[in-house]
């Protein structure tokens, strides 16, 4: 599933990423320059599991088609700084898929994490990301084509290789501003990350 509205938003973003404070967190590197060289366009890090993921974020829930990403998040970034709300960096959350659900019937989220003791009032909301276990590829390269449909391909198959089986909406975290290489394109690095439960192992039948 590939979101480039998403990516298209935050390089229009860009300035007011840069100057609000409260956007980045320690250990974020948004707004550094990406190598757009051909051997990093290449660059996709092994997938890992990791545990303990739950966290609180600060959501603005919506529905209906992706081409609405640019007003989510002019949205939500507004809405969190009317209300004093302090975040990290920008993700989206999709709880369904276009591949088996009608446009008008998508369900996703743009938010960034929070401590659980923040209160948004609406249109904003405090949510949870429960999910303990996820398979998480940070992808670094272009934002269409190739690289980035065997970025999702890797995790899928990662996923079923090791026993597990997706279990949650899919997570797109986005490490930095992307920005256009010599013929282009748009390039950056995307954190996907899917949360995953281990497939319960078959019973013996057999007759003892």
């Amino acid at each position: 599933m590939r979101k480039l509205c998403c990516v298209l938003v935050l390089l229009a973003l860009a300035a007011f990423l840069g100057s609000a404070a409260w956007a980045q967190t320690a250990g974020t590197n948004a707004g550094v320059p990406v190598d757009t060289s051909a051997a990093q366009l290449k660059i996709s890090k092994e997938v890992e599991l990791r545990t303990d993921t739950a966290f609180a974020y600060c959501a603005l829930e919506m529905t209906g088609s992706y081409d609405q990403h640019s007003a989510a998040f002019e949205k939500l970034y507004a809405e969190a700084m009317k209300q004093g709300i302090y975040g990290g960096t920008p993700f989206g959350v999709y709880w369904n898929s276009p591949g088996d659900t009608p446009v008008e019937k998508l369900a996703w989220d743009v938010g960034f994490i929070v401590p659980s003791s923040q209160t948004p009032k609406e249109p904003l909301k405090l949510k949870k990301w429960e999910f303990p276990t996820a398979a998480v590829l940070e992808y670094r390269g272009a934002f269409a084509g190739e690289g980035m449909t065997n970025a999702y391909n890797a995790i899928f198959k990662w996923i079923g290789e090791h026993g597990y089986k997706p279990a949650g909406p899919m997570m797109e975290t986005f490490l930095n501003i992307p920005s256009p290489n010599e013929q282009g394109v748009l390039v950056g690095s995307v954190e996907i990350a899917v949360p995953v439960e281990k497939v319960p192992e078959a019973k013996d039948t057999k007759a003892k």
